[in-house]
């Protein structure tokens, strides 16, 4: 079979920047499906793409199908024919079905159940050409699109008005259609740099040569290397360094699709307004990249990623630096009017703002969490006072005009308007670390008091809002509780945080003016808790097991010390005894119901044994305060007692007296194993 280049190729208006990577990848992937599925062999995949266009170059592809073996079972051998030899209606229905009307093309089958009759035969594989049209409606029916588009008077959608389409195999030009617009050999470059004239491709290999030659690059991992070589020697020439920014490098590389890196400078007055608004202002509203010394200080200048290599690039830089010039004043004007605001002010304002309409407003959830900081910051033996100001001025910033403009900052300028108001360096650091961790992956705050603060800040809107019914569904999490609870897992095992959060959650729900309860609150940061472990190694019946206790898992950071001893202990040959004798203990237990609930006898013993295992138990309960390795080393030194027992004991002995009062034994020993750990759980 031939072998040769497959090409697509779907031209477009400028595509979202922020999902080109995804549609990209996703393109690839659809079309390698649609080409396993019909059992299509090929080589290595290409994807492209660039702000107006999508495409797959597949090398080695063939062009036909393999032959189709088709096997069809008909009805049984007694049933196809009647006592004339004649085809039964059964039959004649599965020779349509098959495509033919000769009984003798069909052959016997012969199994277990009786003789079947079936349907043999070879079917020559469909070409790549007939097939296309299919494909091309399968790799792009499930592209990840936020809003589809319509457009003239087509009723269908896509990302963006498809305005050209190509579709080669080496030479030959295949016929399919997309969205209005049908296959060509001819793509498009640079609509500023080369125009509007098509650019034929003789051969699907010639695809990124030629749109070179119409200045496209087309790969996107070529381009956006491209680019950040260029930042950087822009950067060196400037004896800086570019900020590493790899959202930002992977938006420019979507929204260019010639990218030339110029740099400009700005007024370096305006350096007296906090960095973060500087570095937001020229990201966020121009796509700038900042710049910084040797020494990390923030430099007056910037690099700009353009989209075309201008004759008069000095014209382009002086439009840049004009336009960021605004943006910085902004900056500047919303700084110094923020800081003649007194905290108090802003706290005033904060009562005006609205959190929820049934938890209040932030005023009020100012006052929940400085409450809460100050319990926190007392049982973790910090500063009371300190994480409660802290606490009452976390949220003061969500009234600022900075804030206001860039959303991005809170924390960041509360932190600053502290300090320049006369709080301490431990306040103000903890109105800027309280919303950390902000995602996965991301640093936790690093002192007690900032802990405090933030633990409080996600215990009361975790609280509140299971409170008044409305935790987060599958499909539904507009306060991101999921993600807040994560949070004060990570702080509390990675601090680590010694803190009992069960009795946190109470006094978190007495300072909620709705009735709150603590339990669902619990278990739901408890299974984030055991997902986080789950995904870092711990066995997920291991913390099953832990949870699973009387007294259950108060203290996240304990429980997970006490996780990870009991995936040792389960290394040992002691674990293996233990882990079947609590399984048999329940079932015994389960089966026998509420017999035997009381004390246990000596004087009914009739087998050494039972003593032996009483003592067991008895030294299981002397170390119930001890830490959970003593413990466990005590449930290994009983393993072979354990095991023993039911050796040599009947437990539901026929004499009714001694049955209960091994049944008691049993119960005993399930309840001084299960206080370290329920074993009967783990695989």
């Amino acid at each position: 079979m031939p072998h040769e280049t497959l090409l697509l190729e779907i031209g477009t208006e400028e595509l979202p920047p922020k999902s080109l990577m995804a549609l990209k990848t996703a393109f690839a992937e659809n079309l390698k499906k649609a080409l396993d599925d019909r059992q299509f062999n090929y080589g290595d995949v290409t994807a492209f793409a660039t702000p107006r266009r999508l495409a797959v170059r597949i090398a080695a592809c063939e062009d036909v199908q393999p032959e189709q073996r088709i096997q069809k079972k008909g009805p049984k051998l007694s049933a196809a024919f009647d006592s004339n030899g004649q085809p039964t209606k059964a039959l004649s229905g599965f020779l349509k079905s098959c495509g033919i009307t000769d009984p003798n093309l069909l052959e016997q089958e012969e199994t277990e159940k009786g003789a079947w009759v079936v349907y043999r035969s070879t079917q020559a594989g469909a070409t790549l050409s007939s097939e296309i049209q299919a494909m091309l409606i399968e790799a792009t029916a499930t592209l990840p699109i936020a809003k589809r588009m319509r457009w003239q008077s087509y009723r269908t959608e896509f990302v963006r008005p498809v305005r050209w389409l190509v579709a080669l195999f080496g030479k030959e030009l295949l016929n399919c259609a997309f969205h209005g617009r049908t296959a060509s050999a001819s793509t498009y470059g640079h609509r500023a740099m080369y125009g509007d004239a098509p650019i034929l491709l003789s051969h699907a290999d010639q695809y990124e040569a030629k749109l070179e030659a119409g200045f496209v690059i087309a790969g996107f991992e070529k381009r956006q290397a491209l680019i950040n070589e260029q930042l950087n020697n822009a950067a060196s020439a400037r004896d800086a360094i570019a900020s590493d920014d790899p959202a930002l490098l992977e938006e420019v590389t979507a929204l260019t699709e010639w990218p030339h890196v110029l740099s400009g400078d700005f007024d370096p007055a305006f350096l007296a307004v906090p960095e973060e608004a500087l570095i937001s202002a020229m990201r966020e509203h121009q796509r700038y990249f900042h710049l910084r010394d040797a020494a990390g200080q923030l430099q007056p200048s910037f690099l700009t990623v353009a989209n075309l290599e201008s004759l008069q690039p000095e014209q382009v830089v002086a439009g840049n630096e004009r336009v960021i010039r605004p943006r910085l004043t902004d900056a500047q004007f919303f700084y110094n009017k923020d800081l003649q605001k007194p905290l108090e002010d802003a706290l005033a304002q904060l009562n005006q703002v609205v959190f929820q309409n049934e938890l209040g407003s932030f005023g009020d959830k100012a006052r929940r969490i400085s409450a809460l900081a100050g319990i926190i910051a007392k049982r973790l033996g910090s500063n009371e006072a300190e994480a409660a100001r802290a606490g009452l001025l976390a949220k003061t910033d969500l009234i600022s005009l900075m804030v206001g403009e860039f959303p991005e900052l809170q924390g960041i300028m509360g932190s600053y308007y502290a300090q320049a108001q006369g709080e301490s360096s431990v306040i103000a650091d903890s109105i800027l670390a309280h919303y950390l961790p902000r995602f996965s992956g991301d640093q936790l705050p690093s002192s007690m008091t900032a802990c405090a603060v933030a633990i409080a800040d996600r215990i009361d809107t975790l609280v509140g809002l299971f409170g008044i019914g409305q935790p987060p569904t599958g499909s539904k999490d507009p306060f991101a509780l999921r993600r807040q609870s994560l949070a004060v897992v990570r702080i509390c095992i990675e601090v680590p945080i010694d803190l009992n959060l069960m009795a946190l959650l109470e006094a978190s729900a007495q300072l909620h003016t709705v009735n709150c309860e603590t339990a669902p609150v619990m278990a739901y940061i408890l299974d984030r808790f055991e997902n986080l472990l789950t995904e870092r190694g711990a066995k997920w019946d291991s913390i099953r097991a832990i949870r699973a206790r009387p007294s259950g898992i108060h203290n996240l950071w304990t429980a997970s010390l006490d996780i990870k001893s009991l995936d040792r202990f389960r290394e040992t040959d002691a674990s293996t005894l233990v882990i079947k004798a609590q399984k048999r203990v329940q079932n015994i237990i389960d089966k026998a119901g509420p017999i035997a609930t009381g004390d246990v006898n000596p004087k009914h013993f009739n087998v050494p044994v039972e003593a032996q295992l009483i003592k067991c138990i008895a030294s299981l309960d002397a170390v119930q305060n001890e830490s959970i390795d003593i413990r466990l080393a005590k449930v290994a030194h009983s393993a072979e007692t354990i095991d023993s027992y039911f050796k040599e004991v009947m437990v539901m002995d026929e004499n009714l007296t001694i049955r209960e009062n091994r049944l008691n034994t049993l119960n005993h020993l399930n309840r001084a194993l299960t206080d370290i750990a329920a074993f009967n759980l783990l695989q």
